[in-house]
């Protein structure tokens, strides 16, 4: 990200927004919200969790995009939401145009006051947030959107957990498999190299796919329609300025 001051700014003024929530819905545990790149924006727990910001983000973002591809090509809908419901807590998915947005919540007092009067308010509430960050300048600066405009002739877009999950994928190769693919290059490169993998070019006579690492958690994967090693290390300079 480029405007680093102004994200922070963004990150703070949308942390206090979610604590305010948090105190007026007492079943709400914890908030994360992300770009559809897995890009973490915010959060807020009022315990300490395991996994950090980024592995939340990652995770969130993959969840509510694999769950959003299987209502879209199984019924045709775009997703509402998604519930996750465990013996003490449940987890609210919502998608919305900028953002996905993570709900943990007490299931006991979640149910008492009613589920559906949660998931109403914590849509509107996403809503209210997305707008938020429609008005800024995060969508410009945001991974995938990055990306696509650095190298417009890019033929895929892929940003993928470590893991092989989807995060958010522009191909005409289905999404498991091209993640499935891209997690396992990562992994075998980075077992060769012993650690240590930052990128990896997979050269053909008339196009490539460059495998870039995003962060601890995150893979981008982008195909072009070129092999020209100079051309290739321009994409890549474009990559390394867009991460930071």
């Amino acid at each position: 990200m480029s405007s680093e001051p102004n994200f922070k700014d963004l990150e703070t003024d949308i942390t206090e927004l979610l604590e305010k929530e948090m105190k007026e819905q007492a079943g709400i545990l914890g908030m994360t919200i992300s770009s559809h790149g897995g890009t973490h924006l915010a959060s807020k727990f009022k315990k300490e969790i395991s996994m950090t910001k980024t592995e939340i983000s990652a995770a969130s973002s993959s969840l509510v995009f694999l769950a959003s591809k299987m209502l879209q090509d199984s019924l045709n809908q775009k997703i509402s939401f998604n519930l996750i419901t465990g013996t003490k807590r449940i987890v609210l998915s919502i998608l919305t145009d900028n953002i996905a947005m993570i709900s943990y919540l007490n299931r006991e007092l979640a149910e008492l006051e009613g589920l559906d009067v949660y998931i109403d308010h914590l849509k509107k509430f996403s809503m209210k947030l997305s707008a938020i960050i429609a008005t800024s300048d995060l969508i410009k600066e945001e991974i995938f959107v990055a990306i696509k405009r650095a190298i417009p002739n890019a033929l895929v877009v892929a940003i993928i957990t470590k893991d092989g999950l989807p995060i958010k994928v522009q191909a005409t190769m289905a999404e498991p498999i091209l993640s499935a693919m891209t997690s396992a290059i990562y992994n075998l490169s980075s077992v060769l190299l012993e650690g240590g993998l930052e990128f990896s070019i997979i050269g053909g006579e008339n196009g490539s796919i460059i495998i870039h690492e995003l962060d601890k958690n995150r893979i981008l994967a982008i195909a072009v329609p070129e092999a020209n090693e100079k051309k290739l290390g321009s994409y890549i300079a474009k990559i390394k300025t867009i991460i930071g």
